[in-house]
Order: C-alpha cells, then structure tokens, then sequence
C-alpha cells in the first residue's frame, strides 16, 4: 500500500490557512503574498496548487523533471527524497516549470504551487495528481 495525503487546494484555501483574517498584520501580508504569486505568474502563467507531504512534493517534482525537464531556478533536488538532479552543489537550471513551497500545515505537510509556462504542462500535471504518493521509501 502506499500512503496517500495529497488534496488539490485552491489559492483561497492556501491564504485563508496562512493568513486568518483574525490574525494581526494578515490583511497586509496576504497582499504582500498575492503580489509576489502575480510576478510568478508573469512568466509561468499557468498553476496547480496542491496541499500535500514532503514526500508527495519531491515524487511530484521527480515525475516534473522527468516529463518536463529541470525545474526553473535554483536546484533543491539535493534535499529531496527523491532527487532528479545529482548535483550536490548549490546551481541553477533553466526551465519552463517552477516548484513553489508556499507554507507549512503541519509537521513535513503544507501547501505547494507549480507553475507551468505551457498549458498542455499544467494539464498534462494536472492528470498526473491522482497518482501523487509517498512513493516507493514509504511503501507498507
């Protein structure tokens, strides 16, 4: 059996869970975050926004790399538990895909956004997001 937490989420959900309208400074730092996501968006406009596991987000970009290519910017995949690059030391790729940790839930669970430069990336993601699991480390 493999483990299984991923829920698709929306971005209201994501900010609503990071930034409680009861909290002090939320208003102010929820539009400082909704500015940011928009020059994300700039140059990869189209977005699937997940809330899932640590081990979820690194299978997820794993399969990313493999049908798209390196992720966009600087490497993470030597913190992976799944890594797709082999580099240990710090360096950048050049890609049409970007992984975006946007916060934190609970311990190793939180929510992620992938942006796509192309369309048929994002839907092509999107299909892929029913077989998002821990992955082969974490079977029973």
């Amino acid at each position: 059996m493999t483990h299984r937490t991923v829920v698709s989420a929306g971005y209201d959900d994501y900010l609503e869970s990071a930034y409680p309208a009861t909290a002090s400074g939320a208003a102010a730092a929820r539009a400082a975050d909704v500015q940011e996501r928009q020059l994300r968006l700039v140059s990869l406009p189209h977005s699937v926004l997940l809330k899932l596991s640590f081990a979820e987000l690194d299978f997820a970009n794993r399969w990313c790399w493999g049908r798209f290519g390196p992720a966009d910017g600087p490497c993470l995949q030597a913190q992976s538990e799944y890594p797709a690059c082999d580099l240990p030391q710090p360096h950048l790729h050049t890609g049409t895909w970007v992984s975006h940790w946007l916060a934190k839930t609970d311990y190793n669970f939180g929510y992620n956004e992938w942006y796509f430069a192309q369309q048929a990336d994002c839907e092509q993601f999107r299909q892929f997001v029913p077989q998002i699991n821990w992955g082969e480390r974490f079977r029973a």
